[in-house]
């Protein structure tokens, strides 16, 4: 069922090392996926005629939040009055209305079962910045590069773990430290997307997604910042990656109706596909877009994101 409606901007999880799909450029796009799979690797220089300094905004996107620890034993109620943060707990997960999803032109959409959600109870984060899901592996695997042509045109993508952390109160008296992936995108030689992607991992092991800050380029210049958003502020955080997945298992990889939507079904567990160095067996899930339509995609276990179809655009690793 494809709705018609003014869809929202669509710039995700999924990229090379991210659970959603990528920003479509409504174009037939074939990419390879080249990795850089070892600790420190260089990522990728910048696209063919864009210098380095064009390509650096992204990394000074990210704020750093200033964290006053709440004293030991206050509730998280009182913490929240203060802006002081307290240890890490499980929480609930606000989920939109159906008011909202109405109002927001998603009330049709083909949605999962809630009694199939696995993403409504974020766990505990005591050490949200060691992500080891086999599945989403930013922590291990540093930088990544995608190489295509989307209408006649050279297109480049360079996903790049930064050094640096973010800390996002994304509930009252719940602060947590984040990852920062730098996401650039070049068309033509041209930078046409620069973004920060904020990431962390639950003590059960599932990866959760944190916000976007997003800067869009035209002509070499920033035309807009369409698709950001923060958790906490725009709405909640969206569980990226299960610790461990199983058939039928449904979450949002990005859950605030009329700016970001997208909800994932796994479908399989153990498809052995060719891969870079021999034979992977990947994770198949089913993607729900705000628009209505699908997307099928592949994870495998070391490489995250392995394979994305999508009305005729697809995305493969080398």
């Amino acid at each position: 069922m494809l709705i018609e409606r003014e869809p929202a901007t669509t710039h995700h999880p999924g990229r090379a090392l991210r659970g959603g799909t990528h920003r479509s450029l409504g174009l037939s796009v074939v990419v390879c996926l080249i990795i850089a799979a070892c600790a420190g690797a260089t990522p990728g220089a910048p696209g063919a005629g864009v210098s380095a300094a064009a390509a650096r905004p992204a990394a000074q996107l990210a704020s750093t939040a200033t964290i006053t620890p709440a004293p030991a034993g206050e509730p998280v109620a009182a913490a929240a009055r203060t802006g002081r943060c307290v240890d890490s707990v499980a929480t609930n997960v606000p989920q939109p209305t159906a008011a909202q999803l109405e109002a927001a032109g998603l009330h049709l959409l083909p949605v999962a079962p809630i009694a199939s959600r696995v993403d409504l109870v974020a766990p505990p984060f005591s050490n949200p910045t060691a992500v080891t899901n086999p599945l989403f592996p930013i922590a291990a695997l540093q930088s990544a590069v995608l190489n295509g042509v989307v209408d006649g045109k050279v297109f480049r993508t360079e996903t790049t773990l930064l050094p640096d952390t973010r800390v996002i109160q994304w509930s009252p008296g719940q602060c947590i430290e984040t990852l920062v992936s730098q996401y650039l995108a070049y068309l033509d030689g041209r930078i046409e997307e620069a973004a920060l992607d904020y990431y962390a991992q639950a003590d059960d092991g599932s990866v959760w997604y944190f916000g976007e800050d997003v800067h869009n380029y035209k002509d070499g210049i920033i035309a807009d910042t369409s698709g950001t958003w923060l958790a906490g502020k725009e709405g909640p955080i969206a569980m990226i990656m299960p610790a461990r997945p199983r058939v039928g298992d449904v979450f949002r990889v990005e859950n605030i109706v009329g700016l970001v939507f997208e909800e994932i079904t796994v479908t399989e567990l153990a498809r052995t596909v060719p891969g870079p160095r021999g034979p992977v067996d990947v994770m198949v899930v089913r993607q729900l877009h705000d628009d209505g339509t699908f997307a099928d995609k592949l994870f495998g276990p070391g490489y995250g994101e392995f394979f994305t179809a999508h009305q005729g655009d697809s995305e493969g690793m080398a």
